[in-house]
């Protein structure tokens, strides 16, 4: 079935059911309404189906044709209006969908070019492979990681992939966190970049879930920043920089000779 017989089936149907309740369903509950105002009886619940049983097929009769058809266009043009709504719906579900094929298309294809200045890969930010157990040292590696880029030109931390290129999942990291779904994970990435980098800095990361090969991967796309970004943990603030493939950090000396070159 094509798109425009698809939507005219929409609106068609859509027209018949609306149109369908206010002339079985409307219909007659206005009529039981209005007997209620012209008698100027007590309203009740109780009344209220007594007076609809007995009012009911009467709605249908040829007198109350009027009321009947102008609650039926009434009801067609909601059902225009909603079959309306339900092919925009359509078609921006179609579009984000398309939309969500192009992403993931682009992420295989950066996951299979392998790291670069601008793409970093890691398996976890909780949980190491090696050790097989939590290791909190791992989030100031992810910290790391996304100060480089901000100190440079930006870049993608794609979690959940290791240094091969090899898809891991997220499975093994959401077992380490409280909130073991995708909303606790990111929650867990924020807290670690306002931990380490500062509140700020939360602004230029943006993440993001996907599913490859029925694992979960999880995309930071990282902003650069106009001004130094430092990692602080419980001794020493440094200031790092993404070169090539892998992040440096500067001694001082360095850093303000690097940002001194940025400026130019």
């Amino acid at each position: 079935m094509n798109s425009t017989a698809r939507n005219i089936k929409t609106i068609f149907t859509q027209t018949a059911i609306w149109g369908g309740i206010f002339y079985f369903l409307v219909h007659p509950f206005t009529m039981v309404l209005y007997w209620f105002e012209f008698s100027n009886t007590p309203f009740s619940f109780s009344l209220f189906w007594d007076v609809l049983k007995s009012q009911f097929l009467e709605s249908f009769t040829f007198d109350m044709r009027g009321m009947s058809v102008s609650l039926t266009i009434l009801g067609i043009f909601l059902g225009i209006v909603s079959g309306l709504f339900f092919i925009t719906l359509r078609r921006k579900n179609k579009l984000i969908g398309t939309q969500q094929q192009l992403l993931l298309r682009d992420l295989e294809e950066l996951i299979e070019a392998g790291e670069n200045e601008r793409v970093e890969f890691k398996s976890s930010i909780r949980y190491d492979y090696f050790r097989k157990t939590t290791n909190r040292e791992l989030e100031l590696v992810i910290a790391k990681t996304i100060t480089g880029f901000m100190n440079a030109k930006g870049g993608k931390l794609i979690i959940g992939v290791d240094d091969d290129g090899n898809i891991v999942g997220l499975e093994k990291d959401f077992k380490t966190l409280k909130h073991k779904n995708k909303d606790g994970y990111e929650r867990e990435i924020f807290r670690i970049i306002s931990t380490q980098l500062g509140h700020e800095a939360c602004f230029s990361n943006h993440i993001s879930f996907y599913k490859l090969n029925g694992e979960d991967v999880c995309v930071i796309a990282v902003e650069p920043s106009k001004k130094p970004i430092y990692v602080s943990d419980t001794e020493n603030t440094t200031f790092y920089v993404r070169t090539g493939n892998a992040t440096y950090p500067l001694t001082v000396k360095e850093a303000v000779d690097y940002l001194e070159t940025r400026k130019l």
